[in-house]
């Protein structure tokens, strides 16, 4: 297991599914974390839950679409842990599905801005930070959707895509910097989100079994350990790379719901 001692990582939407657990993964690993979390409630009890553990982290509100809170979250982060050494960017996801046609622009808008647009913020004013460290990592949390995308989900597909070639860019941009830029795609996710829904919609109890080669939905603290190998060392020769965890979906599922009608 990597180690993280002395290093400082700032996570962004970390007090729910994949956020939550890749905290709490840097903070078993001896990393200072920086909590950022729209619900500060949510921000204080991942922070205390790896402070209990033996970890060391804070906490703090983040709206990661408000350069503000941006900015107060990066100078936490150098005021108590001295910089940052790794950004995750998590912040993302959809409350609006619905074809080009069918999309307002509000709905369109907010869907690019929570997803693609919080990479772009949290990402230009930490980039800095990294420089002056020597180096370090940005992990992008985009969605296998970025490349192989349903039916009714347009907007979405769209924000995930472009954090993709996004990420890419970034990557050769921050190269020289001795910056990585990784991105990972997760497919479904048992995410406190995705468990609400498939509760609200009787039926859908055994997605898992049908989306993914493996039998199976993948489990946050997956994704989470994905995250913390791509921000070691130990993957110190990865930069500009697209990494699905999503059972197999990408693989070739997808084709076979598609054949069926069901995407």
């Amino acid at each position: 297991m990597s180690d993280y001692t002395d290093k400082v990582v700032l996570v962004t939407a970390a007090g729910a599914g994949i956020g939550r657990e890749c905290a709490l993964e840097f903070g078993r690993r001896g990393a200072y974390v920086v909590v950022g979390e729209l619900d500060e409630s949510l921000a204080i009890q991942t922070a205390a839950d790896i402070v209990e553990t033996g970890g060391r982290a804070v906490a703090t509100k983040m709206d990661a679409t408000d350069v503000a809170d941006i900015k107060t979250a990066l100078a936490l982060a150098e005021s108590t842990f001295g910089g940052l050494d790794v950004l995750v960017n998590v912040c993302g996801g959809t409350r609006y599905f619905g074809t080009v046609e069918e999309a307002t622009e509000e709905e369109w808008n907010i869907t690019i801005d929570t997803n693609l647009n919080t990479v772009y913020r949290c990402s230009k004013y930490a980039i800095p930070m990294l420089r002056k460290r020597g180096g370090g990592v940005i992990i992008n949390t985009s969605s296998v959707a970025g490349v192989l995308p349903g039916s009714s989900n347009a907007a979405y597909a769209a924000a995930k895509g472009a954090i993709n070639t996004l990420s890419r860019a970034m990557a050769l941009d921050c190269a020289a910097d001795n910056i990585r830029v990784n991105a990972i795609m997760p497919g479904m996710m048992l995410s406190p989100r995705i468990m609400g829904w498939i509760e609200n919609n009787p039926g859908f109890e055994n997605m898992g079994e049908e989306f993914c080669v493996l039998g199976r939905a993948g489990q946050p603290a997956e994704a989470a350990k994905l995250i913390a190998f791509l921000a070691s060392d130990d993957a110190a020769y990865i930069t500009g790379a697209l990494v699905p965890i999503d059972g197999g979906y990408a693989a070739g599922k997808q084709a076979d719901l598609m054949d069926k009608g069901h995407t």
